[in-house]
Order: C-alpha cells, then sequence, then structure tokens
C-alpha cells in the first residue's frame, strides 16, 4: 500500500475507535503523571480536528498547570509554533481547523505534541502528508511525544528519509519511549 492508501485506511481505523472519551481521559491522566510532562515550561500541541485525540482538555490542563502554550500556526508550507492563552484566541483557517490569527514564532519548546493517522515500532508516524511536522522537527529541539488511541500503533510505517523519529508514543495505555526496546509501560 502506498501512504495515499494508507492514510486512507487509518483514517478509517481511527474514526471507527470505541470509548474515545474514555481513552482520551486516560491520555490525558497518563500526560499528567509523566515526568517529561510535569518538567516542561512550554508546551507545543496540536488542536484536535476531527477523529484525531481530544486535546481541547490537554490543552486546559497545560493552561491550568501554568505552562507555556504553544499551538501550530501554517504559513505556506512552513508551521510555527505560537503562543496563545487558550482556545478564545483561535479561529478556523480555510481547512476548518483552528489556529491563531497570527504570531511571532516561538522556538524554545520543551515538549511538543503531535498528531498521527498510525505510529510504528521504531518511532516513525504516518501524517497527513504536508510533511509540517518534519520540517519543524528539522529546526526546533523539542522533546517529540507522537499521541494517538493504541489501535493506532502498527508493525511499520512507510517513511522517507527525512521523516524524523518520535521520542515517545502516548496512548491510552500508557508511554512507549522509543531508543529503548519496544515495549509499552502500564498506565498510572
Amino acid at each position: 500500500m502506498d501512504k495515499k492508501e494508507l492514510r486512507k485506511k487509518f483514517t478509517k481505523i481511527r474514526a471507527e475507535i470505541e470509548n474515545k472519551e474514555e481513552k482520551d481521559k486516560k491520555i490525558r491522566n497518563n500526560l499528567k503523571n509523566l515526568e517529561i510532562y510535569k518538567n516542561a515550561k512550554s508546551v507545543f500541541v496540536f488542536i484536535s480536528y476531527k477523529s484525531e485525540v481530544d486535546t481541547k482538555k490537554i490543552i486546559d490542563m497545560i493552561i491550568e498547570d501554568g505552562k507555556k502554550l504553544l499551538v501550530p500556526l501554517v504559513k505556506g508550507s512552513e508551521m510555527i509554533a505560537v503562543e496563545v492563552k487558550g482556545i478564545e484566541d483561535l479561529e478556523p483557517n480555510k481547512m476548518g481547523i483552528l489556529e491563531p490569527k497570527d504570531g511571532e514564532e516561538v522556538s524554545d519548546i520543551d515538549l511538543t505534541i503531535t498528531p498521527g493517522l498510525a505510529f510504528d515500532q521504531s518511532g516513525y508516524r504516518l501524517g497527513y502528508g504536508g510533511g509540517f511536522y518534519d520540517k519543524f522537527f528539522a529546526k526546533v529541539d523539542t522533546i517529540r511525544m507522537g499521541i494517538g488511541y493504541s489501535e493506532q500503533i502498527v508493525d511499520e510505517v512507510v517513511h522517507e528519509e527525512y521523516d524524523k523519529k518520535l521520542n515517545y508514543l502516548l496512548t491510552d495505555k500508557g508511554i512507549i519511549k522509543f531508543g529503548a526496546k519496544w515495549k509499552e509501560t502500564t498506565q498510572r
């Protein structure tokens, strides 16, 4: 299967996942208990869209925890991180995804929470095909954490030379650290 067919397949799989609210809550709780989250002063997080893990409550948690909240702003073929105070600072872009109207680029980012359609055992992710996160990771030194449902984990994702591996994957079942042996830790 090529990437286009894989994207279609995994979009359908993700859309059909059951008990999403319960799994979203487990993911939030797992994130809250992670040392890498607790130690992060700034967190860059995507704004959930369609069947993605719900990040709106994660955003509320980041704000409540007194961390600097950074969200994506797409400018042409690049994505930058922009600081916002909350969801109310965002408006729908041409695709209907919430993003800031404008803002200054921030590159001092402790933790980046990354979406994906599928995640593999080596730390690669299948994104949406724009290459925004790979370009972003090529220029920003940050902890790269994918976030998704356990049903999105696969043996292998087709990847290119320029694709950047994740450091971690957070799911409803716990955290996976890449670079160590493939193993899911139990949830807390």
